[in-house]
């Protein structure tokens, strides 16, 4: 097939093949900006139209274009260290692509449809990396000098990954691109020109359609937003009662202002969670007669180990026993897991999970079989032990899991057997635009203290990975929290100044932040200048003495009354 000038035909989501139409692009493009922003539909037209230009140009480009593809291969080629090269090249996205497009350039060039001649293809290539246009960008600047033999180690990979291309049929979807891949470019483009809510956004509104397509939600339980509003609505009057739901009068609280003691609004606020805990509670006791899992899910750092074990501890108090099931056990080796198409590690996602072992170990364990658990060591990378593992009739499987609420995670468990728990920070606070704080911010925050004091990693290291973090809470945890059986608000009206006083001397500083910018990297780049202006309206908390062993806080910044597994 000749490469065409222009998309043409795309593959729908029912798998055919038709013509593309660019206004799908616009109007999606419309409706989250409608519905993340609340702007007026005619502006949300107008930037609609101008960012359908860099979203089809991005995606013929990534998909069609000779020059473009060879260029990102030669760019990630020299970036990568020498004795990697091609081992990331051979996952990355962008070789295959290049290898079909050089493909069907080189047929037209040559009339050759099949048995290709092996050193006519390694001319082509040659020439085509020899481009003038091409060879200019890299004899100087930023980039190192490439060597005539590096040319000819790059020119024998491409030509065995042509070949191996040309040794079959090439699949509709090699020569189409994809409605899904053209999703993924409005996500990219988005997200390189700054729009991080816009692109959350986008990205929140597919994936929970695509959950309902899929059977995995009901229509009534798409969230387009990921906002759970009957519990931002009693949030918001509690701390409106209570005067801490604006930074100016949180700071009144923390300086005891106008009579106001820092030690009654942390009782208060810890009161409030303990309520809401009981709670989900008292819910389960309805059921318990038929539960056999507790799913306690959310996403990172929003207090899900510490609600597990006040769970765990009031209900034993009733009689009921728990065994908890570490899914972090069930990782794959390291080079099983999955990998982005740099062939970097990706552990956000719940493919990073051995879904299969998971699943039949559940359903030996609710048939009262014993397993041979795996047992994982994060240091090698790979699980290095088994552990025998055993549910009595009378025990209940306990698990605090980051993707819980995968559905795929627990398919072998019966609905009416599950009890599924959505847990999430989510405070409402006023800052000093008027906005509301960003409960990712603040949960990102809290992954910085704690990576600093129980992981090794710094804070820059947090805030350069946040966006893989946040991409799996989008497309894998949000959008099941009006599915669950129980939601649970682990925000605390004072946690933002506790952060403040815990981070102090820690957080990247102005050369990390402004390297973010200069690699393109907007995300983590945007994120670290709003936490920083945002840490620098509120005060910080005064003492962290002050703060009880059961707060749950506590997880984060040490001193628990509760064992925390990962601090130890």
């Amino acid at each position: 097939m000749a490469i065409p000038k222009k998309i043409n035909k795309i593959i729908n989501k029912h798998g055919k093949i038709v013509e593309f139409e660019p206004d799908k692009i616009v109007n999606s493009l419309v409706s989250t900006m409608v519905d993340v922003e609340r702007v007026n539909k005619w502006i949300a037209e107008s930037r609609a139209k101008k960012y359908y230009e860099s979203v089809y140009r991005r995606a013929y480009d990534r998909f069609y274009s000779l020059s473009w593809l060879l260029d990102d291969v030669f760019k990630k080629y020299i970036n990568f260290v020498p004795e990697e090269r091609f081992r990331r090249l051979e996952h990355a996205c962008v070789t295959g692509r290049l290898s079909i497009v050089l493909l069907e350039e080189y047929r037209e060039f040559s009339g050759e449809k099949t048995n290709l001649s092996t050193e006519a293809l390694e001319e082509f290539i040659t020439c085509q990396i020899n481009n003038e246009e091409l060879e200019d960008k890299y004899r100087s600047g930023l980039f190192p000098s490439v060597s005539d033999e590096e040319k000819t180690e790059l020119v024998s990979f491409l030509v065995r990954k042509v070949l191996e291309y040309s040794s079959r049929d090439l699949t509709k979807a090699e020569l189409y691109p994809s409605r899904e891949y053209l999703m993924d470019i409005i996500e990219t483009v988005l997200k390189d020109i700054g729009e991080i809510e816009l692109t959350e956004g986008f990205m929140m509104f597919r994936e929970g359609k695509k959950k309902v397509r899929d059977g995995e939600i009901l229509p009534e339980q798409f969230t387009n937003n990921g906002i759970h509003y009957d519990e931002c609505h009693r949030v918001l009057e509690w701390n409106i009662e209570h005067e801490c739901e604006s930074l100016f009068s949180l700071n009144e609280w923390i300086e005891n202002r106008n009579g106001k003691d820092i030690r009654e609004l942390v009782k208060l606020s810890d009161k409030r969670y303990k309520d809401n805990v009981n709670d989900a509670i008292e819910k389960i006791l309805g059921h318990k007669d038929e539960i056999k899992v507790i799913i306690v899910a959310g996403p990172s750092c929003s207090n899900k180990t510490t609600t597990t074990v006040i769970t765990e501890t009031e209900l034993s108090k009733i009689g009921l026993k728990f065994k908890q099931l570490n899914v972090d056990d069930y990782f794959k080796n390291l080079e099983d897991q999955p990998k982005d198409e740099f062939g970097d590690y990706d552990f956000e996602m719940p493919e990073a999970i051995d879904m299969d072992l998971l699943n039949e170990h559940f359903r030996d364990l609710l048939a009262g079989k014993s397993i041979q658990k795996p047992c994982y060591n994060f240091l090698s990378g790979k699980r290095d032990a088994m552990a025998e593992f055993f549910l009595a009739d009378d025990e209940i499987l306990l698990i605090d899991c980051l993707h819980g609420l995968y559905r795929k995670l627990t398919a072998s468990v019966p609905a009416h057997n599950k009890f599924s728990i959505y847990i999430e920070s989510m405070n409402i606070l006023r800052n000093s635009e008027g906005t509301y704080t960003r409960w990712a911010d603040i949960r990102m925050l809290k992954r910085m203290i704690r990576d600093v004091k129980y992981r090794g990693y710094g804070t820059g290291q947090t805030l350069a990975h946040w966006p893989y973090v946040r991409k799996g809470e989008l497309k894998h945890i949000l959008p099941y929290i009006f599915s669950t059986d129980a939601v649970i608000n682990s925000g605390l009206p004072y946690e933002l100044p506790v952060l403040k006083k815990a981070l102090e001397g820690l957080l990247p500083d102005d050369e990390f932040i402004d390297k973010l910018r200069q690699e393109g990297r907007l995300d983590p780049y945007v994120r670290g200048i709003r936490v920083r202006g945002l840490l620098d309206t509120v005060s910080a908390f005064p003492d962290l003495d002050l703060i009880p062993g059961e707060s749950p806080i506590r997880e984060f910044i040490g001193g628990s009354t509760y064992i925390i597994p990962h601090n130890d």
